[in-house]
């Protein structure tokens, strides 16, 4: 579709899985964005399609996403499928010529990554078509803040970044998160690409030169461990339940990347931390660390944002969804290009390389 037919009407949008993430995220995103109908969803579970349906007056129903893609009004598709089912999904709405925004992690690994990226490649040359990957953390308030001040000059030369996104018990009691073969990993490619993506867009995405990493299984197969998001089994549990790793880059920057479903800490926490040459900063509370006229000083907004929501009180995943009709609109980029997804995807599977073999990989 270009940028003239989507400009100025009503643009019909199809969700491909309506799981959590769809009916908590994508649909109140795309109802909270002017100018976007809710057109059709599908599900290969009729009972739940549509309900999903009925609970947001979706008009159309389906439990075959390549019948839904035969639809010649429908315009963006969201693909909110657990992680297993995303490369098929989107390259098959991609090739049937609709502007798609896949859900993270943007694949099982990096191979199917760089599929997806190849159909778009070829689409985008028939059809126009946007395609983007949901790491709505770029969109929260404090991130947005600190991108300016990076732009402006304010941290200087970059040259480390901690980025950690840990629990102290949070594993996903429900769905297919525990499974290798449907999720692709655990806690590494579940919160794990949200900081990582983070951390990488912050830095002005330097090219990744080698990843050092481990990882460890030591709850995931021990029966009665307190969780109070439910309970899995601890027989087929097959995934880490924490990951770390050390990834250098070309330019001589590291970044250390934290991530856990459980791990024996204070409390839970997320949190984003990047030191340059002028200045160094924090997200969660957002600080700027300088030195400035013979003193240390720290840099405190006097209204603290509250990180994941954007300027307007709005929350990120509402934002992620209107950036991306936007950039539909104004035939411009989305905020999250396909190629830095794919770099997200290249360094997790470094990162499981890593722990396996435990030597660092090239990149």
């Amino acid at each position: 579709m270009s940028e003239s037919t989507a400009a100025g009407r009503t643009l019909r949008a199809g969700i491909i899985g309506t799981g959590g993430i769809a009916s908590g995220a994508h649909i109140p995103g795309y109802q909270a964005t002017a100018g976007v109908e809710l057109y059709a969803v599908c599900d290969v579970i009729r009972e739940r399609a549509t309900a999903t349906a009925e609970k947001f007056a979706i008009p159309h129903v389906f439990t075959d996403y390549e019948q839904m893609l035969k639809l010649p009004e429908l315009d963006v598709v969201s693909v909110c499928t657990p992680p297993f089912a995303h490369k098929d999904a989107t390259i098959a709405a991609l090739q049937a010529g609709k502007h798609v925004l896949c859900e993270k992690p943007m694949a099982l690994n990096g191979l199917e990554a760089q599929a997806m990226v190849d159909a778009w490649h070829g689409a985008r040359a028939t059809y126009g078509n946007k395609f983007s990957i949901g790491f709505q953390s770029r969109y929260g308030r404090n991130a947005q803040q600190l991108k300016r001040f990076i732009a402006a000059g304010e941290l200087g030369e970059i040259y480390y970044g901690r980025a950690a996104a840990l629990r102290r018990r949070g594993v996903p009691g429900w769905g297919v998160f525990t499974s290798k073969a449907k999720n692709g990993g655990g806690p590494l490619i579940d919160i794990g690409v949200h900081a990582l993506d983070l951390a990488l867009w912050l830095m002005g995405h330097p090219q990744p030169a080698s990843v050092y990493g481990v990882t460890y299984r030591k709850f995931g197969n021990r029966p009665n461990v307190f969780n109070p998001w439910g309970t899995w089994d601890p027989q087929t549990y097959d995934v880490e339940d924490a990951a770390f790793a050390m990834i250098r880059f070309g330019n001589g920057a590291v970044l250390q990347l934290e991530c856990s479903w459980v791990l024996n800490i204070e409390r839970s926490m997320s949190q984003t931390i990047l030191c340059g040459t002028e200045g160094g900063a924090q997200l969660d509370p957002f600080k700027i660390f300088q030195e400035k006229h013979g003193t240390i000083l720290d840099v405190i907004p006097p209204e603290r944002a509250t990180e994941g929501q954007g300027r307007a009180g709005e929350p990120s995943y509402a934002l992620e969804i209107q950036g991306f009709i936007k950039a539909i609109r104004e035939d411009s980029d989305p905020l999250v290009l396909p190629e830095q997804a794919l770099m997200v995807s290249r360094i997790v599977d470094a990162i499981y390389a890593s722990g396996e073999s435990g030597e660092a990989v090239k990149l």
